[in-house]
């Protein structure tokens, strides 16, 4: 039984798992990682904007913010890539969009409208009293926003926030319909060449898996920062 496993180990190890495969895998884990940033880091910015604008008191402000929001939750991410990769091309006023570029966008507004839920309901959860204490104080909106509210919206939305950006990841998977090199796109090939797709899609599963945790655990990091105490003015 032992031979049997150091055989098969063997095997794998010559014929699938050599130094141009592993390349391979760790240039799609490279370009994922890459995809999962950028997207989600202008996604939250995206959110935030959208955010504000369904809080808005001007209607039109609201109606946009509210029309994106709907449209990238309620229409499949895979079709919004088809939209952006194949659709906006066929425009006679737009350029090609290189497939990584296109699979950024999508992310980063697939993801912003999700985030920018997450905010408003941070920003829904914190008191109104809190707003009144600062105009007591004498704070004018600006100064109400950046040192009262954001904060508080900050620690209430850190943990969904942080859970939605590990879905990210999973999500980042959907480029490889539009030619991304991604982690899946690299196994797949990888796979083609082989012909022995179990172990290889099982090692992506625990890349996928390391992505996750470690995101995790940078989550955490930031949910401690925000709930430590507060130090006592001296």
């Amino acid at each position: 039984m032992f031979e049997e496993i150091v055989v098969y180990v063997n095997g794998l190890m010559s014929d699938v798992f050599t130094p141009r495969t592993l390349r391979l895998l760790w240039r799609g884990t490279v370009t994922t990682f890459w995809l999962t940033i950028l997207s989600g880091g202008a996604g939250l910015v995206l959110g935030l904007i959208a955010a504000l604008g369904r809080m808005s008191k001007a209607w039109p402000l609201k109606m946009i913010a509210g029309a994106y929001i709907e449209f990238f939750r309620g229409t499949p991410l895979l079709v919004q890539l088809y939209i952006v990769f194949f659709g906006l091309p066929s425009l006679p006023f737009v350029e090609p969009i290189p497939a990584f570029w296109a699979a950024t966008i999508t992310l980063s507004l697939y993801a912003g409208s999700y985030f920018a839920e997450i905010i408003r309901g941070a920003f829904n959860a914190i008191p109104s009293g809190q707003a009144e204490a600062a105009r007591v104080l004498g704070l004018n909106r600006w100064q109400n926003f950046r040192f009262v509210m954001l904060p508080q919206a900050i620690r209430n939305a850190v943990p969904a926030l942080g859970n939605q950006f590990i879905s990210l990841i999973k999500d980042s998977t959907l480029a490889s319909v539009i030619t991304v090199t991604e982690l899946l796109l690299a196994a797949r090939n990888v796979s083609s060449r082989t012909f022995r797709p179990m172990p290889v899609y099982l090692s992506i599963a625990f890349i996928y898996l390391i992505l996750s945790n470690l995101a995790a655990l940078g989550v955490r990091s930031i949910e401690r920062y925000y709930e430590r105490p507060y130090k006592s003015a001296k």
